[in-house]
């Protein structure tokens, strides 16, 4: 694998005609790959089918438990503030 000498950013290979070329992913920087630099990368098939998990059931779990811990952080927090004002008031 290359990167760019101008950013670091990952170049990939790309087809233009009849040219292979290695271009930056982040600032399109463009060179003419070599046998050897095109030796480097894999190809990868892309799958049309869909994967289903539970990530939304995780989500929601994740999402009680962080507004538990808020309102618990808020409770602590107002007896502090409580406890503050008392020590001046006296």
């Amino acid at each position: 694998m290359k990167f760019c000498p101008k950013c670091g950013g990952v170049m990939l290979p790309r087809k233009d005609g009849e040219k292979r070329l290695l271009v930056c992913s982040s600032c399109g920087y463009t060179v003419e790959a070599k046998p050897e630099d095109l030796s480097r990368y894999k190809g990868v098939e892309k799958v049309k089918d869909h994967v289903l998990t539970t990530k939304t059931v995780n989500v929601v779990k994740k999402r009680q438990r962080e507004k538990e811990e808020i309102e618990q952080a808020r409770e602590e927090y107002y007896e502090l503030v409580l406890e503050q004002l008392g020590e001046y008031g006296e």
